[in-house]
Parts: C-alpha cells; structure tokens; sequence
C-alpha cells in the first residue's frame, strides 16, 4: 500500500492572513489595502478566507477595523467568508457583518484563555451554547478554534486528555467543525497522527481540521500526517505570516504554513485542493512586497521544480 492510498481524495485550504497574519504585526494595514488583498486570494481558488477578528479593538488595535472590512470586501460565489469571534458579543457583530462562519474560539490551556481572553476556559465554554445557538439562528456555521491544542507557552506539553475533555465539550455544544490548533508550531507528526486518532475514535463523524504553525518546521510534515489519518481541512497563511496576541517573547519564528508552500506539495503530490498555485504564488509575491516581509517561504525563495531546474539550466550553458 502506498502513501498515496491514505490521503484524503479532496483537500481544503483555509487562508488566515487577514486575521491571524495582520493581527501579529505591529503596524496598522489600511483598511482599502485589507479590502483589496482579501478580494485577490478570493481570486486563488482557497475554499475559505478568515477576513477578520470581532474581538474588541483595544485588544487586537490592528483589527479595529473589523466590520468595515467584512462590508468592504467582494464576495466571491464559493469562497467561504469566516470571522473569529472570541465571545458572544463577537458574535453578534459577527451577525451584523453577515459572515458564512465563526471561529469562535476556545483555548485548551487555562493560562493562555486567562491571558487571551481575560476569562477562564469554563467561562469560554459555558458560552458557546450561547454563540451556536445564534450563529445557527442566522445560518451561519460554527467552527471551534480550539487553541493550545498541543503545546502551550504557560503550561508546556497539553495532556491529551484535556484536549479531548474540550473537544467533548465543544461537540456538546452543537458546533458544525472542531479544528486542533498548533498555537505554538511544537507539535511533531507522531503527536499529530496519535491527538486526532483519538478525536475520530470518539467522534468519527466529526469535521475535523488542523490549524498550522512552523516553529519547528515540521508543518508540512504534520498536515501529512494528518491527511493520513483522515484530516481534509488546514489553516494557512499567506508567507507564513501569523501568530498569536499574547505569546510571550522570543516566539517570532511562530508564524503559520505558508499557503504556497501547502499549495505547492499537495499539487505535486497530486491531492486536489482548489488553488491556483500561480495565483497563489502571485498574491504571496505581492504581500510580502507590500509589507516588506523578504522571502518567507520556500515558494518565494525560488523553492519549486521550475525554478530550480531553470536555474541549473542556465549556470550550465
């Protein structure tokens, strides 16, 4: 049997840029330029897009801008319009905005829910009763974010116990799709493969995703891993830009998976997943432009069969 034969037939690209890469920079993106970035990766062929967080604006500054964005933006028949929302009244702007999904997020690690959301995770999780009741209410589908699925910068390796007690509370809820999060890129395959075999035991029906970061970089080998165990959804960003509002220090090298570098080894692995590896290629080409990021992947580092054969063709003529 070859690996080939374990790996899901379709898989889906969720791009996190405008939420989980502008939230980390220190500068303010103008809205018309969050507007006009959004509307170009509408045009790559991912599946979704998280636009934006509606979390209060003296906590992420750089996503003030939240549903001016979410009114500004094209939307293209599709494409999937999504928000993180990290609490009820998220929600309901949320509502407003007329999104097509929430992340509504829940933290795995008492010490990060208590430092990101100023709330215990008992708090977080009482009310997403309350968040699915009224997305569902207006049709709008529920994703849990479930972060520090793996490692937490507070409390170190997570006991996979306490991700499954929160997976169970989070289905109890009603939510349409749980997604593990790699908060602080740490996990490797093995614990990849072996958290989210224990979530499909229990709930092998379960719409299951991994949201991706490199510290380690071993993302592309755990969305591998993944896959082979029946994960069809990943989080990606755009550069690999991204990461969380309140690691602590020392942690700049936590960005997510590059979308080109996914887009790139699942199109040369074959696995249909949507995305336009050129139009991809192209809008990281222009983000790390617009915001002088340098080369942030291997795609842009000049990393594909292309044009790497190009490029020893003509050193060799």
């Amino acid at each position: 049997m070859s690996l080939v034969d374990d790996l899901p037939e379709r898989v889906h690209v969720v791009e996190m840029l405008p939420r989980d890469g502008f939230q980390r920079l220190d500068e303010f993106v103008p809205t018309e330029k969050k507007v006009e970035l959004i509307n170009q990766l509408s045009r790559t062929g991912v599946d979704e897009i998280e636009l934006t967080s509606f979390t209060h604006p003296k906590a992420v500054p750089t996503l003030r801008d939240a549903d001016e964005v979410a009114k500004r933006i094209d939307r293209r028949p599709g494409v999937t319009y999504r928000a993180l929302v990290p609490n009820l009244r998220g929600m309901e702007r949320a509502v407003e905005a007329e999104v097509d999904k929430v992340n509504a997020l829940v933290t795995v690690s008492q010490s990060y829910t208590e430092k990101n959301q100023n709330r215990t995770r008992e708090e977080v999780l009482e009310e997403m009763d309350d968040i699915v009741e009224l997305a569902h209410d207006h049709g709008i589908e529920v994703e849990a974010g479930m972060g520090t699925s793996f490692y937490c910068p507070y409390e170190g390796r997570i006991d996979p116990a306490e991700t499954l007690a929160t997976v169970d509370r989070v289905v109890a809820s009603g939510v349409d799709e749980v997604t593990l999060a790699t908060t602080m890129g740490l996990a490797n395959p093995v614990e990849i493969s072996e958290r989210f075999s224990t979530v499909t035991e229990r709930y092998p029906d379960l719409d299951l995703g991994l949201h991706l970061h490199d510290t380690n970089g071993m993302s592309l080998a755990n969305t591998l891993a993944a896959m082979a165990v029946g994960v069809d959804r990943f989080d990606a960003s755009v550069c690999g830009l991204g990461g969380g509002v309140v690691l602590p220090g020392g942690m700049s090298g936590v960005g997510n998976t590059p979308t080109e570098d996914l887009a790139q080894m699942l199109e040369r692995m074959g696995v249909t997943n949507g995305v336009d590896f050129e139009l991809i290629e192209a809008a990281a080409n222009d983000v790390s432009n617009e915001l002088d990021l340098g080369k942030t992947s291997h795609v842009l580092m000049g990393g594909t069969v292309e044009r790497v054969l190009e490029t020893v063709a003509r050193d060799n003529r």
